[in-house]
C-alpha cells in the first residue's frame, strides 16, 4: 500500500512539472500581446489624406500619430499618410470621407457648409474674438451638436486642431472697412467668407488654391486671406506688398475618420485612435502656435510691410448681418449668446 501511494505522488510531481513546462498549443504567452489588445482584432490598414503640407504642424503630426497607433495596437492599425492634398483636396475630402472613398482626413472648415450650415458662424469673419472664445464654443454642447452633425453625415471627429489664425494679404493698405471697398479677393468657396466679405464691399473671387499665386500675379485678385503658414507655403509675399495682421477668424481644422470604418473597430482601437488624436493634435497646436511668429517674419523678410489692425471697426460693421444670419440660417442660438462664450 505504502508503495502504491508513493507511485500516485511520483506520478502527480511528474505531471504538476509538465504543465509547468508548457504545451504545444497555439496561443502565445500573454507577455507578447500588447496591453488592452484582443488578438483577435481586425487588422486595418487606412490611408490618412490633408491639404496641408507636410512640413507643416499637421503634416509633421499626422505621421507621428500613425506611428503611435500602430505601435499602440500592436500593429492591427496600420495608417498611411498622404499629405499636400496627394488624394484629394478639402472639399473633396469631406464628400469622399463621407462616402466611405477616403478612410481619414486632417481637414479644413469645408465641410460646415455642406453638412453642418447651421454651425458656420464658427468661421464667419470678425465674429470670434479670439482662440479662448472658440476653444469655449468648440467644448461646451454647441461643439457636441457640431459633432453628432458630422456622426449623422458618417464622418466621425476624433480631434480638433487649432491650426491657425488668418490674415489679409494685399497689394495695398488695408486698415479701415472703406480699404476694403471693391478689393478683389480671393476666397476659399466657403459660403460664410464670401457673404461676410461681401457685405464689408469686396468682390470675392474664389479661384483655386493651386492657381492663387498667378491670380495675384496677374492681378485677377488684389488680396488674399489665410494662416501665415500658407502664406509662406505659397510664396505670396512675392506677389503682395502687405500683411496685414486682421486676425478675423481662427482656424480650427477636424482629424476625422469615416464612421462606418470607425464603428467596425473594437472598442480598444477606437480608443487608441482618439487618445493617440487628441495627443498629436494637441502637438500639432503647440507647434502652430510657436511657428506662427516664423512665418509671420519670413512673409516680412520676403519683403512684406507688416500692417497691425484695429479689428474694432470691422466687428461693428458686420454686426447687424451677424445678428441677422442666427436669425435664420445660424437659427438655434443666438447673437448674444455666442458672445457670451467669450467673456
Amino acid at each position: 500500500m505504502k508503495k502504491f501511494t508513493s507511485l500516485i505522488l511520483a506520478l502527480l510531481m511528474i505531471l504538476s512539472l509538465l504543465s509547468g513546462c508548457g504545451g504545444s498549443g497555439d496561443s502565445e504567452p500573454e507577455s507578447s500581446t500588447p496591453e488592452g489588445q484582443n488578438t483577435q482584432e481586425e487588422h486595418f490598414v487606412l490611408d490618412l489624406n490633408t491639404p496641408f503640407a507636410a512640413e507643416g504642424p499637421a503634416g509633421l503630426a499626422a505621421v507621428e500619430f500613425a506611428n503611435e497607433v500602430k505601435e499602440r495596437s500592436g500593429g492591427t492599425i496600420e495608417i498611411n499618410v498622404f499629405t499636400d492634398g496627394a488624394l484629394a483636396n478639402g472639399n473633396e475630402s469631406w464628400t469622399s470621407l463621407a462616402a466611405g472613398d477616403l478612410d481619414m482626413c486632417i481637414i479644413g472648415q469645408e465641410g460646415l457648409d455642406a453638412f453642418a450650415p447651421e454651425y458656420t458662424f464658427l468661421i464667419s469673419p470678425f465674429l470670434i474674438r479670439d482662440y479662448d472664445h472658440l476653444h469655449a464654443l468648440l467644448e461646451s454642447e454647441i461643439g457636441d451638436g457640431l459633432v453628432e452633425k458630422y456622426r449623422e453625415a458618417g464622418i466621425e471627429t476624433l480631434a480638433f486642431h487649432y491650426r491657425d489664425i488668418r490674415v489679409l494679404a494685399s497689394d495695398k493698405e488695408v486698415v479701415t472697412p472703406d480699404d476694403v471697398y471693391n478689393l478683389k479677393l480671393r476666397l476659399p468657396g466657403i459660403t460664410t467668407f464670401v457673404e461676410a466679405w461681401s457685405e464689408l464691399g469686396a468682390l470675392p473671387t474664389t479661384v483655386a488654391m493651386s492657381e492663387l499665386y498667378t491670380a495675384l500675379q496677374t492681378g485677377m485678385a488684389e488680396a488674399c486671406e489665410g494662416g501665415y503658414e500658407q502664406m509662406v507655403q505659397l510664396k505670396v509675399y512675392e506677389v503682395q506688398d502687405y500683411i496685414i495682421n486682421t486676425e478675423h477668424e481662427y482656424e480650427h481644422v477636424y482629424l476625422n475618420i469615416n464612421k462606418d470604418l470607425f464603428d467596425s473597430m473594437s472598442e480598444n482601437q477606437q480608443n487608441i485612435l482618439r487618445e493617440c488624436a487628441e495627443k498629436w493634435m494637441l502637438w500639432a497646436d503647440e507647434q502652430s502656435e510657436s511657428m506662427r511668429e516664423e512665418y509671420k517674419q519670413e512673409c516680412i523678410d520676403g519683403g512684406m510691410t507688416y500692417v497691425e489692425f484695429d479689428k474694432a471697426p470691422f466687428v461693428e460693421a458686420l454686426e447687424d448681418f451677424h445678428r441677422s444670419q442666427f436669425e435664420t440660417k445660424w437659427a438655434g442660438y443666438t447673437y448674444d449668446e455666442i458672445m457670451s462664450y467669450a467673456d
